[in-house]
């Protein structure tokens, strides 16, 4: 049963390569890779799920207003009571059971928590900041991905039109040897071996038809629509000429490395919310409430209070290990944002290597494309002079066609590189003309220095009344 579905599955490949490599050799194609990649950030679903997370850390911030704005609660009871007081109740109600309840409001405004509710505001702040360059840097992603996908298609449809131009000319020697081996001028163990070689090329044209259906089911899952038209590799984009300040500015622009440092910010302002639990908590707390036949009195009354509790944690065994724990966290995040600067110094240097190797390969590959044109083109008439054999020919054709196929292969490499060493920078995205704003509502709300939490949380609002 495997065996079946397996055969089903390569049909099904290979009728879908034949349809894909007859719409690539089609004229124009309206959807560039501009247009891929913009589709794709619009309608990716993982690149909407961070940006529903990036939205709602927003109304977190949001949410941490209501720190600084009274608590207010409605309590309520009934209850069968009995209360034994004879100095202070009459003879009449002491002793007695009674029904009593009691409903009213009761409103609590914090005064001072040792700057808990700022560093919550500005933790929430650094967490908007975060969240935003993980949306901006799956974007990067995003964008590298569909340019891969993009390359690999027009490199495989660039590949299935040298084989399938190798395939028509091993097929024109065949023909020539085959009359040879009619006249009796060429043995026929001769043709057998361009026979062979014919029936390797269209084994080689199979295997490149099933990976082109295998990248256009890929293109389709990124981009949202299968791929049309005739694609082509896009335009080349070279890093700068010092790899020194090419790695300078990825590091320097790289989302990756400001998500580590807000994580860094995130676990200062945590530090800061865990030493807050251990200074005075000062609350002012109001209130109204109606009842009867409270405290064992019989009758109605009516209450109001107002006043400042406080409570202040002197001891607690859990302290040390706490505030230890959280300065440890942030050292955590300190090395970890380290490892990622070092990381995207490493990702940087390669991206910048391979741009610089394909860039010279492409050159001598492209000189050796044009030495065995013209050896095959001298030995063709060296052959028809009676001066070659036709497995001269056919040899020559062979490294040809294997030349052009490491030529495309190193093109699509370049072409590739560059765009990589883009993403690097987180840079690609902006190249093809998607800008900031597109993907993201605002940045940047971490307070640097003393600045009051209710600006900070005002700026979080600002983002939903644009």
């Amino acid at each position: 049963m495997s065996k079946a579905l397996n055969v089903k599955r390569f049909f099904q490949l290979l009728a879908g390569a034949s349809a894909i490599s007859l719409a690539l050799a089609g004229q124009g194609f309206a959807h560039d890779l501009r247009a891929a990649i913009h589709q794709a950030l619009s309608s990716n679903p993982s690149l909407k799920a961070a940006d529903a997370n990036y939205r709602a850390t927003v109304y977190d911030l949001i949410a941490e207003e209501g720190g600084y704005q009274p608590e207010v609660s409605l309590f309520g009871n009934v209850a069968n009571e009995y209360v034994d007081d004879p100095n202070g109740l009459s003879a009449a109600d002491n002793g007695r059971a009674k029904v009593s309840g009691e409903i009213g409001l009761r409103a609590t405004l914090p005064l001072y928590d040792g700057y808990r509710r700022a560093n919550q505001v500005y933790a929430a702040a650094a967490r908007v900041d975060q969240s935003a360059l993980q949306l901006l840097d799956a974007s990067e992603t995003m964008a590298l991905a569909v340019t891969e996908q993009y390359v690999n298609l027009a490199r495989q449809g660039a590949l299935l039109n040298e084989v399938r131009r190798h395939i028509r000319r091993l097929n024109q020697i065949r023909s020539q040897a085959s009359d040879l081996v009619d006249g009796g001028r060429l043995p026929a163990s001769d043709l057998v071996q361009i026979e062979a070689t014919v029936f390797s090329a269209q084994a080689t044209k199979a295997d490149i038809e099933r990976r082109l259906a295998e990248t256009a089911v890929n293109y389709k899952a990124i981009v949202g629509s299968a791929p049309h038209g005739a694609i082509t590799l896009p335009a080349i984009v070279a890093p700068s000429a010092s790899q020194q300040g090419f790695v300078s500015s990825a590091v320097r622009n790289s989302y990756r490395v400001q998500s580590a440092s807000s994580s860094v910010d995130i676990a200062g302002f945590q530090e800061g919310i865990g030493a807050s639990a251990y200074q005075p908590q000062i609350n002012l707390n109001a209130g109204v409430s109606a009842g009867s036949n409270l405290d064992g009195s019989s009758g109605e009354e009516s209450r109001a209070f107002v006043g400042v509790d406080l409570n202040w944690t002197l001891y607690s065994g859990r302290k040390v290990g706490e505030l230890s724990a959280l300065s440890e966290r942030k050292n955590q995040a300190l090395y970890e944002r380290m490892a990622v600067i070092c990381d995207v110094e490493r990702l940087a240097g390669s991206a910048w290597n391979a741009f610089q190797i394909a860039s010279v390969r492409n050159g001598v590959l492209g000189s050796e494309v044009r030495s065995y044109t013209q050896l095959v083109r001298n030995y063709e008439d060296e052959f028809n002079s009676a001066a070659r054999s036709v497995l001269d020919l056919l040899i020559a054709e062979n490294r040809l066609f294997n030349a052009r196929f490491e030529q495309i292969n190193n093109q699509a490499l370049l072409a590739f590189s560059g765009y990589n060493a883009l993403a690097t920078q987180s840079r690609l995205a902006k190249h093809f003309g998607v800008k900031k704003s597109d993907r993201l509502l605002r940045q940047k709300l971490t307070p640097k220095g003393n600045v009051e939490p209710r600006v900070v949380i005002k700026r979080g609002k600002v983002l939903f009344e644009k």
